[in-house]
């Protein structure tokens, strides 16, 4: 083969080598497609969630050498196992509240690598998970493009439920009698109208022929001769000592898992940032206010007595009440006082301050 012939086909493999290199370096990191999601919007102190993560080369290119570095929250802690984390790197960061762990991968055209973590937050909150970085080399690995952002999802982690002590233990008794005392009210020759079926009314209550009109399971709606349920009344005060605060919401998650939990409908009120909520039962309403309570800052709007009052007035004299306070001096005393004063059901009252009862 003539010597002409072998330089011109050096020259054209060249030629073809740096354009393709020219396009990968131009091109390349705009066909690489990131997408990360968690697996949970609401979570609880050292519960696993996982996140997933995804990259997609969009280009008719192979990227060569490409990688993804995740920079987490000092919240955020994973829970893979020590071969993971020394495969990874993850390890803490000097400049950052966080740690970091990464990712590198080869990827053919229009291929995806896909991945997923294991990882859980420290604390109560409404948290960022951190920033994510991924870089795309040339085809020649001479370089590489790194492009940053946010990682878009933020989670609610609620608090973790409070220890079970006396006084908690003694909410089941005071659930327990709530419970009896409205259904012996209950006067099933007083019908108010029908609702849906949420699956906690008894199957006698269905309402075939209100079932057979709608397409859906309804219910009688039966008037009561007392209309007895649950207020979970939240004093929110200006405190310092975050233990108390953090104490004080577990009371408030403990309260409301006890109520779903023997399926005895509940309002919230308060007089800060957990605001209030109609009554309701069940997984949509407990939710919203373990949501709440994630994001709570324990911030007040105004006093305990002025929620005092809306609550007789809102009670009508049947409405029993589980009050939470972090303190109980003479104000707060007097406040509960003023709510048992104008209810039949005396209030079952849990303090967050040890010692007090």
């Amino acid at each position: 083969m003539p010597v002409y012939v072998i330089i011109t086909m050096i020259v054209a493999v060249l030629a073809v080598v740096i354009t393709i290199e020219v396009i990968s370096v131009n091109r390349l990191p705009q066909k690489l497609i990131f997408r990360c999601d968690v697996n949970m919007e609401l979570t609880e102190p050292g519960e696993i969630a996982t996140l997933s993560y995804r990259v997609r080369n969009s280009s008719i290119l192979p990227v060569m050498s490409a990688g993804v570095s995740f920079l987490l929250n000092d919240a955020v802690e994973v829970r893979e196992d020590e071969e993971w984390i020394r495969r990874h790197g993850y390890e803490k960061t000097e400049n950052y509240l966080g740690r970091m762990f990464t990712v590198d991968f080869f990827l053919m055209p229009h291929r995806m690598y896909e991945g997923k973590v294991r990882i859980s937050f420290k604390h109560r909150g409404h948290h960022e998970i951190g920033k994510v970085y991924v870089e795309c080399g040339d085809f020649l690995g001479f370089s590489s493009v790194t492009s940053g952002y946010d990682i878009p999802k933020r989670v609610v982690c609620t608090a973790l439920p409070a220890p079970e002590d006396q006084d908690i233990t003694a909410v089941g008794g005071y659930l327990g009698d709530v419970s009896v005392r409205r259904f012996i009210h209950e006067d099933p020759n007083l019908i108010l109208g029908y609702r849906e079926y949420t699956g906690y009314e008894p199957l006698k209550n269905i309402s075939w022929a209100q079932t057979a009109k709608t397409g859906q399971l309804m219910v009688k709606n039966h008037d009561f001769t007392v209309d007895t349920d649950v207020a979970v009344v939240v004093n929110i005060e200006d405190l310092t000592n975050k233990r108390l605060i953090e104490h004080c919401l577990s009371l408030v998650r403990t309260v409301i898992d006890k109520l779903e939990e023997n399926k005895i409908p509940y309002a919230l009120i308060s007089n800060g940032d957990l605001f209030s909520m109609e009554k309701g039962v069940g997984r949509k309403h407990a939710f919203g206010v373990q949501r709440r309570i994630g994001v709570s800052n324990f911030v007040r709007y105004f006093s305990f007595e002025e929620l005092a009052e809306r609550v007789v007035a809102g009670g009508r004299g049947s409405r029993g009440c589980i009050i939470i306070t972090p303190t109980m001096s003479r104000r707060n005393a007097a406040c509960v006082s003023w709510i048992n004063k104008h209810s039949d059901v005396p209030a079952c009252v849990l303090v967050g301050e040890e010692g007090e009862e």
